[in-house]
């Protein structure tokens, strides 16, 4: 007599790792009993179960597989570079040989048409291309809005017929505005330096408008006014990437306290930089820091020369703060992520 069929039962499925559970109930995530109850459990289970996979990594198909994708498109980004370079040496050769003798019409037609070349070439990118796409375009309109600067450059100079620095007014607000439409379209970081770019242009121009004259603190303010502006947009998130745009704003806004050749501008130009010391404390922000070092490193020396009565206290000044900037950078590294310190150590399996 044959007896009856047992169904195949596969084997239990293992229980949690005992070390992952013990982890979690070190870390507070659960308590003893609950890790009992999870082990009795996961004991009681056999087979697979939906939603759940015992595979580390995840399954690829050639088709999608990193290696057949990243291929191709570091071999199309790296060509769009060279084709650029190579397209910018030719122009350059070309404005050398035969600018003087190219009428204003054409020079603005030749101008225009390479801007929008650019720009219709970083449209056409496939997004297919992934990273590398974005990449790619994000250059190409950057110099498509380089282009737009040289295009109403010659518009200002040669139609216009304004030749001061007053017609940074013009160049500046018109290729920001080109900028301007770009980084709203594609908001990457070289997008946003393209914009703020013109704007700080625009702000020399006016200073020169108002009072007739460059040698004169106006300039640095206005710049100044511009980079603390941006930073409190990318502060308040009307800025994207939020990170970048504080760190221009704030590059920006010591550059203009430095263009301020007096006892004002050393006080406006050092503020600044303890105040991006600490946005960057209160951001937890390396790149912000970093350009708060800069600041600090262009003046600090200036103050330290110009308020300390010797080389001794200018030197004892100069120790302080680059030992303070050590402090503010370590803190930063180690509460980068989240509210809590990063360990030195990798922590210990228990």
């Amino acid at each position: 007599m044959r007896s009856p069929a047992v169904p195949h039962r596969p084997p239990p499925a293992p229980p949690p790792d005992p070390d992952l559970l013990d982890e979690w109930v070190a870390a507070g995530l659960i308590d003893a009993e609950q890790a009992d109850h999870i082990r009795a459990y996961e004991r009681g289970q056999v087979g697979p179960r939906p939603g759940l996979t015992t595979s580390t990594t995840p399954a690829t198909t050639p088709a999608t597989t990193p290696a057949a994708s990243t291929g191709p498109s570091l071999v199309v980004e790296a060509l769009g570079y060279l084709g650029g370079v190579i397209m910018l040496v030719g122009a350059g050769i070309l404005v050398g040989l035969y600018w003087t003798d190219v009428p204003v019409a054409l020079r603005l037609v030749l101008v225009g048409a390479a801007a929008l070349a650019l720009l219709a070439g970083g449209t056409a990118v496939p997004d297919r291309l992934g990273d590398a796409a974005g990449r790619l375009r994000a250059v190409l309109w950057a110099l498509a809005v380089a282009a737009a600067g040289g295009f109403f450059g010659i518009l200002t100079a040669d139609v216009l017929d304004r030749h001061d620095e007053s017609s940074l007014i013009v160049v500046g607000t018109c290729t920001a505005l080109v900028g301007g439409i770009l980084w709203w379209l594609r908001r990457t970081w070289l997008q946003q330096l393209a914009f703020l770019l013109p704007l700080v242009m625009a702000a020399q121009g006016l200073a020169f408008t108002i009072t007739g004259d460059l040698d004169n603190p106006w300039g640095g303010t206005f710049t100044w006014v511009v980079g603390v502006a941006w930073i409190a947009l990318a502060w308040a998130g009307r800025l994207d990437p939020r990170t970048t745009g504080m760190a221009f704003g704030a590059l920006a806004a010591i550059f203009g306290a430095l263009g301020v050749d007096s006892q004002v501008g050393i006080a406006i130009g050092l503020a600044t930089a303890v105040a991006v010391v600490a946005l960057a404390l209160a951001e937890r922000s390396l790149p912000l820091l970093a350009v708060a070092a800069f600041g600090m490193l262009r003046t600090a020396p200036r103050a330290a020369t110009e308020w300390f009565p010797g080389p001794l206290s200018a030197a004892v000044a100069l120790m302080v703060t680059g030992a303070l900037l050590i402090v503010a950078a370590i803190h930063v590294a180690r509460h980068r992520a989240g509210g809590e310190p990063q360990p030195l150590r990798p922590p210990r399996r228990p």
